[in-house]
């Protein structure tokens, strides 16, 4: 007879599989989801834990966000494989919080804490392969940034370096609930892994890991302001906000380098209306044109399914000669532009609404994930793909059902 302590750490590992899969191998978050579920459905009271489920507001409302697609999907009619893209990337939001809500009562602080160890230890690795490809090859990637590329990352650079900034504040938080797994000096280590993450995310230079670690910090001030009335650890973030970015413009090649691309970047756009072959440029004109497809499709949208063909229509009738492959590079507005106002609401209830969780709210790691994941949103579909979509879902669903635990 198989050990039932043994089937109850499937979850577990099956979680620790899929951080690690985030930097390895897409295929390994996936199926390290599905064990997930299966254990959720197969191995526990399936009727229990669908009970136990529905009395979760939070969870319950995330899986509305994959019906706000589905319905939206009665009227796209021009790209059937779009549309079957978007809905699977969408399935996880019906799954995964179900199969967390299998584990809700097994999570202890200390395993909790754990994960969060693991993740930033994960974390810490890949950027030292990072820096050192970086190192290897100084000039020519510093020429690269001057033209608005990047050095290589583990996978896509911008949801990265919010995995990056997301670690930073994991080892603040580590640090704060004086977490040494092992050794008193490794609460210490953590913080020496923290400032070497806070370095290597200005080295990366891209913006949107960047303005989430600075809202952050702008967070935490007020927090040890009006909450913890720890007026001289406020004192000491706010000589961080204002000497960091000193420091990493002077230092730094990288950043200097994306800075002034970005403003001849923008300089395009604005002054000569051109976004061929721009980054920025690119990214403003597809969320023009996506509010534009959100205007005349008011309350449905143009469907989720045809919302591909519908930007390549209006970004070849762009005079500022964009790609023609982009999508809207705004959360909102890409569910606004595909599902019209009835699904941007359902999409904003159901996002927002951990935020309004009292124990989630008291949680100053959860405030800092949202503050990273809300700022993506605006200048990226964050959730439009895999990497996004299990960096949300993985850890909001971790937190949440940690929070609401009888052992917080």
């Amino acid at each position: 007879m198989v050990n039932k302590g043994y089937l109850k750490a499937i979850p577990f590992v099956a979680l620790a599989a899929a951080l690690a899969g985030m930097f390895v191998a897409r295929a390994i978050v996936s199926i390290s989801m599905i064990v997930m579920i299966v254990y959720a459905v197969v191995l526990t009271d399936p009727r229990k834990t669908l009970a136990i489920f529905l009395k979760d507001r939070v969870l319950v409302a995330l899986s509305l966000i994959f019906f706000a697609y589905v319905l939206s999907s009665i009227h796209s009619t021009e790209d059937d494989a779009y549309l079957m893209e978007r809905l699977r990337l969408k399935l996880p939001f019906l799954a995964v919080p179900f199969a967390f809500t299998a584990i809700k009562k097994n999570i202890s602080p200390r395993l909790f804490y754990s994960f969060l160890y693991y993740f930033l230890i994960l974390v810490i690795a890949t950027t030292i392969i990072v820096v050192i490809h970086y190192a290897a090859d100084f000039e020519e990637i510093n020429i690269a940034y001057s033209h608005g590329r990047v050095m290589d990352t583990p996978f896509n650079h911008i949801r990265y370096s919010l995995m990056v900034c997301f670690a930073i504040f994991i080892a603040y938080y580590l640090f704060v609930v004086k977490f040494s797994p092992y050794f008193l000096w490794e609460r210490w280590l953590i913080v020496v892994g923290g400032v070497y993450l806070i370095c290597v995310l200005h080295l990366l230079a891209v913006r949107s890991g960047l303005v989430a670690f600075y809202m952050c910090i702008f967070y935490l001030i007020l927090n040890h302001i009006f909450r913890r009335r720890e007026l001289k650890t406020a004192l000491l973030l706010s000589t961080v906000v204002l000497l960091l970015p000193l420091l990493a413009y002077a230092l730094l090649p990288s950043v200097k380098a994306k800075i002034n691309y970005m403003k001849y970047d923008l300089d395009q756009l604005l002054l000569f209306r051109n976004a061929s072959g721009l980054s920025d440029g690119g990214r403003i004109v597809s969320i023009e044109k996506g509010a534009e497809i959100f205007r005349e499709n008011f309350f449905f949208g143009t469907g989720i399914g045809d919302l591909k063909q519908e930007m390549r229509r209006k970004l070849a009738q762009a005079t500022e000669d964009p790609p023609d492959h982009l999508l809207p590079h705004n959360q909102f507005v890409f569910v606004a532009s595909g599902t019209g106002i009835v699904g941007l609401m359902i999409f904003c209830f159901a996002i927002l609404l951990p935020l309004f969780n009292r124990k989630n709210l008291n949680n100053i790691l959860f405030v800092c994930f949202y503050i990273i994941i809300i700022s993506s949103f605006l200048t990226e579909a964050t959730l439009e793909e895999q990497m996004g979509t299990a960096f949300y879902l993985l850890f909001l669903s971790l937190m949440h059902v940690f929070n609401q635990s009888e052992n917080t």
